[in-house]
């Protein structure tokens, strides 16, 4: 009885693979690996997943402090644009345009340098690992990757739906973790989509990635 107690388990373990705690524990894992391949003096200190956060702030809590500020909780909190700077009820060609300048020309999945302006304050941004608020994407992602070192591809172009209430395109994207002394990089294609509310603002951001989680940790290379 108990040998199937355990085997059942584990098998309930396996369908949690692509959970955000399996995340953090992989890049950890991954972190420690790489600590190990390159010294002693690459030592990082043990990873408590915490499935709380998401994968931009559960990576960076595995970064050390030497990274003088790269992590997210030292980082100032990030400033929305003030609600009277905000562009209401823009034609949706207009903002199409801008969006494909954010991804092709500020590489903003990989940098969050994006325009605030189109954006609504409450606005959440989404991914395969978790559901983030806006000054949580901006500082984690700011915190989680080397812009520097990673590329963002749009793929085709942004595309208008359902009546310029959605804004979507397809996108492949290298991205370098901000690790210390090394930048471990993995790579994903997927595609976005943004809703608009009524007013024109975006209030959602959604990526959904052709790989599974695995897939893309196994994709790591430095």
């Amino acid at each position: 009885f108990r040998s199937r107690r355990r085997t059942m388990a584990r098998s309930r373990l396996g369908h949690r693979c692509t959970s955000r705690r399996s995340l953090a524990l992989a890049v950890a894992l991954w972190s420690a690996l790489l600590a190990a391949s390159t010294g002693p003096a690459a030592y990082l200190p043990p990873f408590e997943a915490r499935t709380s956060q998401g994968r931009r702030a559960l990576v960076t809590s595995a970064l050390l402090p030497s990274l003088a500020g790269a992590a997210a909780g030292l980082l100032p909190a990030a400033t929305p644009a003030q609600a009277s700077t905000k562009r209401r009820n823009l034609d949706a060609a207009e903002m199409a345009k801008i969006v494909r300048q954010d991804l092709v020309d500020r590489q903003f999945l990989a940098t969050a340098d994006f325009s605030q302006d189109i954006y609504d304050d409450a606005c959440t941004f989404t991914d395969e690992i978790d559901t983030y608020q806006y000054d949580k994407f901006i500082k984690g992602t700011k915190a989680l990757f080397v812009g520097s070192e990673s590329k963002v591809q749009l793929l085709g172009d942004v595309e208008v739906l359902n009546g310029g209430k959605q804004i979507q395109f397809r996108f492949q994207e290298t991205l370098a973790f901000n690790f210390p002394l090394v930048h471990p990089k993995v790579e994903l294609s997927g595609t976005c989509t943004l809703t608009r509310g009524d007013d024109g603002l975006i209030v959602a951001y959604r990526e959904k990635w052709d790989q599974s989680v695995p897939q893309v940790l196994l994709s790591a290379r430095l």
